[in-house]
């Protein structure tokens, strides 16, 4: 068991608020879903920098959709800001050029928001591309930064090489901006050397090599500050079919390094989840009061990885579907119905806020075919 005795470094109390006030003018913009009723009545104004978020849905609700938009707000906002993209799966990154090529259309037409990465004019179905949109998608795609895992220790090797980038260029920009003063003291001698970089050596994974000359600061290695992983259950739950307690273990770790990553850069991390649960609508099974995890009693789903999943992260956002209208409903799920057509929505919902009051709200929309998240009035 000693080698998951790494953990992160602890930081002095007195210098807490040393370190806030010297970061309070580096954090970005929130980053914006795409839609701005949900922004504002559901999150508070967007996705908060700073923080691990997981987004928990079924297939076809809009995870990808919604992660793609948080790319495309982090993008347009920050110039020179990098995405880290970690796929446990192909990809699609045509829906993710076809969102880029929405969300600058919008922003070519209502330019005052461009810099915040908000969507807030609705247009035309019709999207008119020029060669400026497109040249800026291109740029834009290269700033997207796409890793390939398969497993879990695939995962946390990903994790730590992009720590290790991240930590090399800050370093790099706070030299070029330096005075050459010596940095104040900020943390227990005894746990300088445990950092993110250690998580492979956790997993008994090979630790890439850190020997030779300092990286130069180039355009290619700025620091990014956005992460997404997806799906992260996708690599996890086969862990844990293996073994519960080691996997726990493992994963509580990991998510460890993942949080101390995410606050000391200010990163906005976000986590796709699948759920669980389906089709447990059966009149022979009886859902526990702690098995209801959604406000909508017709949601049988919740977040995979178990209930020890949602102490790991800082605010857990949760997607389903459901009919649209009280007729829906009924065609839905009414016995003398089945096999008709009915109209369904997404809702978004908050079921964990550690910091904020944005727990319990919710907002049904729809995703358009061009990408677009459209808030609905009911």
């Amino acid at each position: 068991m000693d080698e998951l005795g790494v953990t992160a470094p602890v930081l002095l109390g007195s210098t807490l608020v040393v370190n806030e006030e010297e970061h309070e003018h580096l954090k970005p913009l929130l980053a914006s879903c795409g839609s701005r009723d949900i922004d504002l009545e559901v999150l508070e104004g967007g996705f908060r920098y700073g923080e691990v978020t997981t987004v928990a849905g079924a297939p076809g609700t809009g995870k990808t959709t919604l992660a793609y938009h948080l790319i495309a707000s982090h993008l347009i906002a920050d110039k020179n800001g990098h995405v880290a993209l970690i796929a446990t799966t192909d990809p699609p990154l045509v829906r993710l050029r076809d969102v880029l090529i929405s969300r600058l259309a919008r922003n070519d037409h209502n330019p005052a928001f461009e810099e915040s990465g908000y969507v807030y004019k609705k247009q035309s179905a019709v999207t008119r591309l020029t060669p400026d949109i497109m040249q800026k998608v291109s740029s834009m795609l290269e700033r997207v930064r796409i890793s390939r895992v398969f497993d879990f220790p695939g995962l946390a090797e990903a994790l730590s090489e992009f720590g290790a980038t991240v930590d090399e260029d800050y370093r790099v920009e706070t030299e070029s901006l330096g005075t050459g003063e010596r940095k104040r003291r900020r943390s227990i001698a005894d746990s300088e050397d445990n950092s993110v970089d250690d998580l492979p050596e956790v997993l008994n994974a090979e630790r890439p090599e850190t020997a030779g000359p300092a990286k130069v600061s180039t355009p290619d290695s700025i620091p990014a500050r956005m992460i997404i992983v997806d799906n992260i259950a996708n690599v996890v739950g086969s862990m844990m079919t293996k073994s519960q307690v080691q996997g726990h273990a493992l994963l509580a770790s990991f998510m460890r390094c993942l949080h101390h990553l995410t606050k000391r850069r200010h990163i906005c991390t976000l986590l796709l989840n699948a759920v669980v649960g389906l089709h447990l609508q059966s009149t022979q099974y009886h859902r526990r009061p702690d098995d209801q995890v959604s406000v909508f009693a017709s949601v049988p789903a919740k977040p995979a990885l178990g209930k020890h999943f949602s102490y790991l992260v800082d605010t857990s956002i949760f997607l389903a579907a459901l009919p649209r209208s009280k007729d829906d409903a009924d065609v839905a799920y009414g016995d003398a119905c089945q096999g008709r057509k009915f109209e369904e929505v997404r809702v978004i919902e908050v079921l964990k806020d550690r910091y904020g009051g944005r727990e319990g709200r919710w907002s049904p929309f729809t995703v358009e075919a061009s990408g677009d998240i459209r808030s609905v009035r009911l």
